[in-house]
């Protein structure tokens, strides 16, 4: 007598199920455009979902970040701190400086100079400027031959200087001095010519030089020169073309154009 085994149910097929579409029967099924979690666990929004909104929203996060980057974020204390901004522009605005410093002379004694000058900026890089300065001359290898014959041979004086230039800054930089204090400058060459009014000159003078401005304030700047001129110069009946490398300081005001 043999036992009878009741046939196994058969299981249906799987339903292939299309990419944004819930199952057969799913009570929260959606029309389509309905969010699906993925198998990493990210959320798929779909053909027409939030795709361009994300987008949209890293697009935003990434200006932001880098405008963090080039301006610095003032609540995050620590942050680094990339490209600013310049403190104002120079395009159509004067400034007025008053410097001082020393000279190195081929032929005279070294000695001070000081005075002023008066630049006006037609563009941001380029400049005109005039300078005036007034500066004591003397002799001094001329002193102890002076004891045998009592003779004066060259006579001290005073030397004023009239110089007209041109001015390109071509780099402007930052200089860090602490974790708070960053301070704009400007790195330029100047040249130019004019006179040199003393009796020993000969002619016109001529000037090469560079320098470096920081930028204390918007109104107020610190400057630092050095300059060469160079210029035609007949002492005790010898004549020579002679350098006065001279290093200049000062401090200037900006005024508007």
């Amino acid at each position: 007598m043999g036992l009878s085994v009741p046939a196994k149910a058969a299981t249906p097929p799987p339903v292939p199920i299309r990419p944004g579409a819930a199952p057969a029967g799913d009570p929260f099924q959606g029309n389509g455009d309905s969010d699906e979690e993925t198998a990493d666990g990210t959320t798929d929004d779909g053909p027409n979902g939030g795709g361009d909104e994300e987008d949209a929203n890293e697009s935003a996060d990434s200006a932001l970040h880098a405008l963090t980057c080039l301006e610095g974020d003032a609540a995050g204390a620590g942050r680094r701190k990339g490209v600013q901004r310049r403190d104002f522009l120079k395009r159509h605005r004067f400034e007025v400086s008053g410097i001082g410093g020393f000279y190195a002379s081929d032929t005279l004694s070294s000695t001070y100079s000081y005075g002023g000058a008066l630049a006006y900026f037609p563009s941001e890089d380029f400049g005109l400027e005039v300078l005036v300065t007034r500066s004591p001359v003397r002799f001094r290898l001329e002193e102890p031959f002076n004891g045998f014959d009592r003779e004066q041979h060259f006579t001290p004086g005073v030397a004023w200087q009239g110089i007209a230039s041109m001015m390109w800054s071509p780099i402007h930089a930052k200089l860090r001095f602490s974790d708070e204090t960053i301070v704009h400058s400007d790195i330029f060459l100047v040249a130019g010519g004019g006179k040199t009014f003393h009796d020993s000159v000969q002619g016109l003078t001529w000037e090469v030089g560079a320098g470096i401005k920081l930028y204390l304030s918007r109104f107020v700047t610190m400057r630092i020169d050095v300059r060469d001129f160079l210029l035609p110069q007949e002492v005790l009946g010898r004549g020579r073309i002679t350098n006065n490398v001279t290093v200049l300081a000062g401090v200037s005001l900006w005024l508007p154009g």
